[in-house]
């Protein structure tokens, strides 16, 4: 474990701070995609053992001429979507009960498909257990 924060080299500025590499990663994809080259600081042990690294998370880096179109882009507010809400809202349900009812009824199924042999075979050996005590 080190105790030296990994810092940005002169002539760069920090435009995000991430939780997640892969937070940091999609951001430096961004900019990428934009055409700003960029760089992810932080330590890379924290996404294995988080509770034993001093500095936490993950910070985009890019050149001090273009912080200000880099922070523009990663913070970019765009307006509500009103057709994607509405896809979100049909195809995104969260709850199982909020799904259709056949897909409840398709995922009983193939649950019990999986575990009824089990429960069987199961049961077979504990009945010949016990007849095996009691001959």
């Amino acid at each position: 474990m080190h105790d030296v924060a990994v810092q940005p080299l002169p002539g760069m500025s920090i435009v995000g701070e991430y939780p997640s590499r892969l937070g940091a990663d999609l951001a430096s994809a961004l900019l990428l995609e934009a055409g700003y080259e960029s760089t992810v600081l932080g330590d890379p042990s924290y996404s294995i053992a988080p509770h034993h690294v001093v500095e936490r998370g993950f910070r985009v880096a890019v050149r001090d001429e273009v912080a200000d179109i880099a922070i523009s882009l990663l913070t970019d507010d765009r307006a509500p979507d009103p057709e994607a809400d509405m896809l979100d809202s049909i195809f995104h349900m969260h709850r199982f009960a909020d799904r259709p009812r056949w897909v409840r009824w398709a995922t009983v199924v193939v649950l019990t498909s999986f575990a009824g042999p089990i429960l069987l075979v199961a049961g077979w050996l504990i009945l010949d257990a016990v007849g095996s005590l009691f001959p």
